[in-house]
């Protein structure tokens, strides 16, 4: 990659994060009242002494990381979130801890200083994997606009708060970018750890059987040492969830814990039985027309239903566009949150279709500038909910 794709990058990056920085300053005058709809703010966030506008980044799902990051499990229903990025944060976090502080009513501010650098690092690198990954079937100016597309993407700012999105996408990336070149034990490894940071990352074993089958196909290649290592690669890309199961299993007597918790956290997602996307739709229907029209209960609606409809047509128009793989991944891993009878949080799940980007990157070359600017808009006033406290995606 040339020096100037490296300035590019950089640059993109530091520009967006100071925005998003001014974007949650101003949101503090907009919006004057503190929504305070999730627990453990005041004993996890607020006592980093940080001004709202850079502890809100730790908002609502960032509290129950960093409680865990500190103190495991301990919590009920924590086990909803997968273990990967909160010990990272713990492994990693090499600031000076308060030792006056009781740890059994409040965390540690050096986890929220830890997150919010290791989520800055893990996007830096998931970008420049990016780049080089679109170069392979687009050309530069492709690519470098592709991922300015991905960063004004209306929930972006998720890569830059304490959430294990980051995390995932750079796992994504490089399972991907490992199956190009054909080195696939690697790929099942960075799949593997991708399935014990998010549900979505066990999707990536379907992805990978798909590439193996496609490439031995294609070169019509003999059984070899290679191939054995491959098939292990493959067969090795969901034993992340498994060992998270198997600890569940030990620990609460429940190998699906991870989704018989979900209830517990509101947004009517239900675990079991699998609710299917026709009664879905129903259910959101019923919503636009009960709910206030102005209240933000309707607005939250809204934005699930559009920007989900809006993502399935948009798979449904790069059907055959795409490469095969790439495309039923990111049909899964839209169609999976689906399942548990809400489109909460789609908003933000649907960041990991971010293969078709450089198709629409493509296609609407003329008009991307708009595009950009009414995503950065609507990312502004979400981010400015988010830190205000006010449950968005």
């Amino acid at each position: 990659m040339k020096k100037k794709d490296h300035l590019y990058i950089y640059g993109l990056f530091f520009g967006w994060r100071i925005l998003l920085f001014m974007a949650a300053f101003l949101a503090g005058i907009i919006i004057p009242v503190f929504g305070s709809r999730f627990p453990y703010w005041d004993r996890v966030l607020t006592i980093t002494n940080l001004p709202n506008w850079i502890w809100g980044f730790g908002n609502f799902d960032g509290v129950h990381y960093l409680k865990i990051a500190q103190n495991g499990y301990s919590s009920n229903l924590s086990q909803a979130f997968f273990p990967l990025y909160p010990y990272l944060i713990k492994f990693f976090n090499i600031f000076p801890k308060n030792k006056d502080l009781d740890l059994q009513m409040f965390v540690d501010p050096s986890y929220f200083y830890t997150a919010m650098i290791l989520s800055a690092v893990f996007f830096i690198l998931a970008l420049y994997f990016l780049v080089k990954l679109w170069r392979e079937n687009y050309n530069s100016k492709t690519a470098l606009l592709s991922i300015l597309l991905l960063c004004s993407f209306p929930t972006a700012f998720y890569f830059g708060a304490v959430y294990s999105e980051s995390l995932l996408l750079l796992l994504i990336v490089l399972t991907f970018w490992f199956a190009k070149k054909g080195k696939f034990f690697w790929a099942g490894v960075t799949a593997a750890l991708a399935s014990i940071t998010k549900i979505q990352g066990v999707l990536l074993f379907v992805f990978l059987a798909i590439e193996l089958f496609i490439r031995y196909r294609k070169e019509k290649l003999r059984f070899s040492k290679k191939m054995l290592l491959d098939f292990i690669g493959v067969l090795l890309s969901p034993f992340g969830l498994i060992s998270y199961m198997f600890y569940l299993q030990k620990s609460t007597g429940d190998p699906l814990f991870f989704l018989s918790a979900q209830p517990g956290f509101g947004a009517e997602r239900s675990a079991l039985p699998i609710i299917l996307m026709p009664q879905v739709i129903y259910r959101y229907l019923k919503i636009f027309f009960s709910v206030n029209f102005f209240s933000l209960s309707f607005f939250n609606a809204f934005l699930e239903f559009s920007m989900t409809i809006a993502v399935i047509a948009i798979l449904i128009i790069t059907f055959k566009k795409m490469r095969f793989s790439y495309w039923i991944f990111s049909v899964l891993v839209v169609i999976l949150p689906t399942l548990t009878g809400t489109l909460s949080s789609m908003p933000r799940y649907v960041l990991m279709a971010f293969m078709v980007i450089p198709f629409l990157a493509e296609r609407f070359n003329k008009s991307v500038r708009y595009i950009i600017i009414v995503q950065s808009l609507l990312q502004a006033i979400l981010l400015g909910l988010f830190i205000r406290g006010y449950w968005i995606s």
